[in-house]
């Protein structure tokens, strides 16, 4: 008879089997009529194992079990031929993950979102474990869980594994993935500068941690008015700036932290008071004070009491004067009279002042002189005063003259000058004719209008 061959199979009917499953190998001998066969069993063309039974099961528990399979049948020195090899190959198990959604940071209040992800083929039920606890209320096949992060019960480590009917029969389990609560932050309120000029931009920040999903909300004062955007407001980002700082932006300013399409707040920020200080006010001065006639000098000083460092700008009557940017400037009249101002600007901050008040230089026409004589006629040998007036302004001294060739009276013997009065002693017929007086600032250089003249006359004896 001819030499049997063994033919082997494999059961069930797959050469692909997944990691962690099992086949039978059955090794049949056609047309041996024999049934006490030893069986010997190789892999890759390495023997493996004999034995007296057909079957020989195979548990591929790792990649390395792939491999090319036969069998041979021996009985009382008679060997069949080896079968055709039989290749099995072992494919590892898909592997679960779990993908969250949000991401980053979680917070109470949250609502998160797990999907247990295996990729290849379909129909898979998913087993949810938290803390290694199977939560038997997650059997379906739905892949997405929601977890509402409102207490410390539903934070904890998650894993997912899925399992089918059909080949492979279960995936690899997911890694462990951590659902933690974090407290929420509390936002933090700068502001630069503080106090804030008049005029000046200030800049609010609010910091929530480094997470760039916030959103920033602004309110002001007690009842927490909502900041919004205007024409002096402008929000960007964590800031907001106020352009042109005004008495009505002063008071209590707090911020919040938002995560809008979470529907998440942080804590509110403290309160940050916004202080506007008024700028220092410019003044005025003129020196001297007196009143002021046609010809005068005088120099007006600008005084800023706070601050140092100031460069002046004057105006006059609205206009600016351009060229002098000096603490004091002198001006001549009356080319110069109007209404007088100035502004102080700085490099640092406050970086101007108020405008002055007006100064108004006023020029006031020369005043005419008034000459009275007393008693007048004036009979020899009589005492005679004559009074020169100019106004109520002490700061006159007086000039006399005499007859149509003005001649000046001097003192002497029978002349007496003191401040508005000339006095003549003894009056003489040489006393008799015209006099006219006039009044002189002589620091100033400025003479009043002559008086009109006044006659003295010597009655005879």
């Amino acid at each position: 008879a001819g030499v049997v061959k063994a033919v082997l199979t494999i059961h069930p009917n797959s050469s692909q089997i997944f990691s962690g499953e099992s086949v039978t190998l059955r090794c049949d001998i056609q047309g041996g009529g024999v049934t006490d066969w030893e069986y010997t069993w190789r892999k890759n063309g390495n023997s493996d194992s004999s034995s007296k039974k057909n079957e020989h099961e195979v548990s591929a528990d790792k990649i390395s079990d792939s491999g090319d399979y036969s069998c041979l049948g021996s009985h009382q020195q008679q060997d069949s031929k080896w079968s055709d090899a039989v290749r099995l190959t072992v494919t590892a198990l898909p592997v679960a993950s779990v993908s969250v959604s949000p991401q980053g940071l979680l917070y109470s209040g949250d609502t998160v979102s797990l999907q247990c992800v295996i990729p290849g083929y379909t129909d898979w039920t998913y087993r949810w474990f938290r803390d290694n606890q199977h939560l038997p209320s997650q059997t379906s096949k739905a892949i997405d869980i929601t977890i509402h992060i409102t207490q410390t019960g539903q934070t904890g480590q998650y894993r997912c594994e899925g399992t089918k009917t059909d080949q492979p029969q279960r995936s690899q389990p997911s890694d462990d993935v951590t659902i933690s609560v974090t407290a929420l932050p509390k936002a933090t309120l700068t502001v630069d500068p503080n106090p804030v000029f008049p005029g000046e931009t200030v800049t609010l920040t609010c910091s929530v941690g480094s997470d760039s999903i916030w959103s920033y909300q602004w309110y002001k004062d007690r009842n927490y008015n909502v900041v919004s955007q205007s024409d002096r407001h402008t929000i960007t980002g964590d800031t907001l700036t106020i352009s042109r700082a005004a008495e009505s932006d002063q008071g209590l300013y707090w911020c919040q932290g938002e995560i809008q399409s979470r529907s998440i707040s942080s804590i509110i920020s403290d309160s940050v008071t916004i202080t506007l200080n008024a700028l220092p006010r410019a003044s005025v001065s003129i020196s001297p004070q007196f009143v002021l006639y046609p010809g005068d000098t005088v120099t007006l000083q600008c005084d800023i009491s706070d601050y140092t460092d100031w460069t002046y700008h004057w105006f006059i009557d609205n206009q600016l004067l351009p060229s002098p940017t000096r603490k004091t400037i002198t001006i001549s009249l009356p080319d110069k009279a109007g209404q007088y101002q100035c502004v102080g600007r700085r490099r640092g901050r406050p970086q101007m002042s108020y405008l002055s008040f007006s100064l108004p230089i006023i020029i006031t026409a020369l005043p005419k002189a008034t000459l009275t004589v007393e008693p007048n006629p004036v009979f020899p040998g009589e005492t005679v005063t004559l009074t020169c007036s100019v106004g109520s302004d002490s700061s006159w001294n007086y000039q006399w003259y005499k007859d149509r060739n003005y001649n000046v009276v001097s003192q002497s013997v029978r002349h007496s000058i003191t401040g508005d009065t000339l006095t003549i002693s003894r009056a003489a017929e040489s006393d008799q004719g015209f006099y006219w007086c006039q009044g002189e600032i002589q620091s100033r250089s400025i003479s009043s209008i002559i008086s009109d003249p006044v006659t003295i006359t010597l009655n005879g004896e």
